[in-house]
């Protein structure tokens, strides 16, 4: 799959009385997923390059090419050797968090809606882990060890405790509730527990809510979202961080809410147009912003 994302976001911050722009999550990823005979499967996903507000941005994700704890272009490259309802995953992955924001795609995210850690944490990291997953692949349970972003470059430490160690878990029903959520330790926050909430209240309507806990740090949100026949969507999303945390930027209580809107040209949702319109009390600011999402689907073999 090969996603170009185009997207303009003029600011305006009340305390200056000015408006201010960048270019949001401007970028073009790809990512290929497949399977190496019967017992191996591969996955890879990458952003080509960035433009918030200059092509140094982009500069910086070659640089950080083997860092882990800034932006880089490599997402996940990992491969997995299944056996039965198990499998094992070495490589770059996501640290799986529980929660609907952290397991979006980024191309399919808008960060100004996020909270602090998804906007500050650096989830992208080396290591591995064991899978379970039921055999109506209903619930899903991973033990997962990685990197993270406190000792900057994959495996420098050879202390045991400056690596990330959780517990992922997923439940679907058969009426479309699903319910994800994670414990682990984080070096760098402390424990952290995560809760994710998935619940479809009519044909048109789904209520989605994410939460952390680490420490004083606390952050929630709920998104409501409204699917308007094939071509449009509407949603809406509220949440708040509070509590102190250095890593997180949080340093203040703070929230944010905000209205978004989807047109989908073609009937396949392949082609995506975007709205949003969204406050920040964290950063004073009032984004307007807007795009283009292109997913173009290949199979290569």
């Amino acid at each position: 799959m090969i996603v170009p994302r185009a997207e303009y976001s003029p600011y305006f911050v009340p305390e200056s009385k000015l408006w201010y722009h960048n270019f949001g999550q401007t970028s073009l990823w790809t990512v290929f997923d497949g399977n190496l005979g019967e017992h191996f499967s591969f996955s890879f996903a990458n952003h080509w390059f960035n433009y918030y507000e200059s092509f140094d941005d982009t500069k910086a994700l070659y640089k950080n090419t083997w860092r882990t704890d800034e932006c880089n272009w490599v997402d996940w490259a990992n491969i997995s050797v299944h056996f039965g309802q198990f499998s094992i995953t070495l490589g770059k992955d996501y640290i799986h968090l529980g929660t609907f924001e952290n397991d979006a795609y980024d191309f399919d995210s808008h960060g100004v809606m996020n909270s602090l850690l998804w906007n500050n944490y650096q989830v992208y990291q080396w290591g591995g882990s064991l899978n379970w997953t039921s055999s109506d692949e209903s619930t899903k349970l991973m033990l997962q060890m990685t990197t993270e972003q406190i000792m900057e470059k994959p495996f420098a430490s050879k202390r045991l405790g400056d690596y990330v160690y959780s517990l992922f878990g997923s439940h679907e029903t058969e009426e479309g509730l699903i319910l994800m959520g994670s414990v682990g330790h984080y070096p760098s926050i402390g424990w952290m527990g995560a809760l994710g909430l998935q619940l479809p209240v009519a044909d048109v309507l789904t209520v989605q809510g994410d939460g952390y806990l680490a420490g004083n740090y606390i952050a929630a949100s709920v998104k409501l979202s409204a699917t308007l026949g094939d071509h449009f969507d509407l949603f809406a999303k509220g949440g708040f961080d509070t509590g102190e945390n250095e890593v997180l930027d949080a340093v203040k209580s703070s929230v944010y809410c905000g209205l978004g809107g989807y047109w989908f040209p073609l009937r396949n949702r392949d082609l995506r147009v975007h709205a949003l319109c969204v406050y920040d009390a964290y950063g004073h600011a009032l984004t307007i912003s807007g795009g283009v999402t292109y997913a173009l689907n290949l199979k290569l073999f």
